[in-house]
């Protein structure tokens, strides 16, 4: 089953991320990270970069994932993942509002490729991170079957 192109735009309700301190630390922990300001408890503390991963690829896809009317199936690879960040780190104590949106859906041979952003805000309303993620669905294009019948009983072949 071929995803809904007409999903392409479609915005889901926001929800609410807190960046901690523990979270921070656990995360630069887990990638090995050896920056003094990721332990720190003073003021100074920051999250590295991609800790935006944590709040945003599983939960920023979930709504999308949940809404039948799209046609995600869980026969999928993760294709790319991206960031754009506002003027300020993150730091302990920062609380985003984050809305995840059907970015674009296309074709690729006999995949498709579904682009979720998540855009995280800060009280202020400034940009905290953009976060563009690639799902690539595989084998659902459409006429990806019809493609694959013919291609195998020979048609379309010189």
């Amino acid at each position: 089953m071929a995803l809904n192109t007409d999903k392409i735009g479609t915005s889901y309700p926001p929800y609410t991320y807190e960046v901690s301190r523990e979270k921070i630390r656990e995360y630069a922990m887990a990638l090995g990270e050896r920056d003094p300001r990721y332990y720190s408890d003073g003021d100074d503390c920051v999250a590295p970069p991609t800790f935006a991963a944590s709040f945003t690829v599983t939960k920023g896809g979930q709504a999308a994932f949940a809404d039948p009317d799209l046609g995600a199936h869980w026969t999928l690879v993760h294709g790319s993942q991206s960031y754009r960040f506002g003027d300020r780190p993150l730091r302990p104590g920062d609380v985003l509002t984050c809305t995840p949106r059907i970015g674009d859906i296309s074709a690729r041979g006999r995949n498709e490729l579904l682009t979720i952003e998540v855009d995280c805000r800060f009280a202020d309303d400034t940009l905290a991170v953009l976060s563009r993620a690639v799902i690539v669905f595989l084998g659902s294009a459409p006429g990806a079957d019809a493609a694959t019948t013919g291609a195998s009983a020979g048609e379309g072949t010189a």
